[in-house]
């Protein structure tokens, strides 16, 4: 690859974490308003500029610490407008959103307790975590899709829930072990 091709694809991934922040924004008129086809091709552009950014990061060798902060931030930032949004509309249930969200914010928690305490982490995403974020994300778009077309499948989304519910509480759980030390370390102090 040239420098200056090198160069520039040091910076795509980065662009495409950004991209999936300003579209999650991007969603709250479009499915308040109902404009639920533009709203889908939205969602599903930010859906694939997080396999993308993570992709191109890994293929070609141009991850960064920006980076590595920014992609779980805009993924963060996405799922929480999303599953906010879509109970709001009543798209899903309201349980489905605070599971999501409740486990992010304890994700999230642990990390800011880390820096306030000058505890050294580095929080590395687990399998669990990726598999659940893809879950998370095909659930909304196969639930969009549904919508767009007002297609009623029987107990699709009931299921879809149980699901997404059941894979977050995995993930939740298994964070909880893994960095459990977090908790004793700052409880010791």
């Amino acid at each position: 690859m040239s420098n200056c091709n090198e160069k520039l694809m040091r910076f795509i991934p980065n662009i495409l974490s950004m991209l999936r922040l300003v579209l999650a924004f991007c969603l709250i008129p479009l499915i308040l308003k109902r404009e639920l086809f533009v709203g889908l091709f939205v969602f599903g552009i930010a859906a694939i500029s997080d396999f993308l950014d993570g992709y191109i990061a890994r293929k070609f060798s141009v991850g960064s610490k920006f980076g590595a902060a920014l992609d779980p931030l805009a993924d963060k930032v996405l799922m929480t407008i999303s599953y906010i949004l879509f109970a709001i509309v009543n798209f899903i249930p309201m349980y489905v959103a605070i599971i999501v969200i409740s486990r992010d914010v304890l994700i999230l928690s642990a990390v800011i307790a880390c820096k306030i305490n000058n505890i050294a982490l580095e929080m590395k995403p687990l399998m669990s975590s990726k598999i659940n974020t893809t879950i998370q994300l095909i659930f909304l778009v196969v639930v969009l899709a549904c919508k767009c077309v007002t297609l009623n499948i029987p107990y699709c989304i009931d299921i879809g829930a149980v699901i997404v519910s059941a894979s977050t509480i995995f993930s939740g759980v298994e964070y909880v072990q893994k960095y459990f030390w977090i908790a004793h370390k700052l409880f010791k102090r």
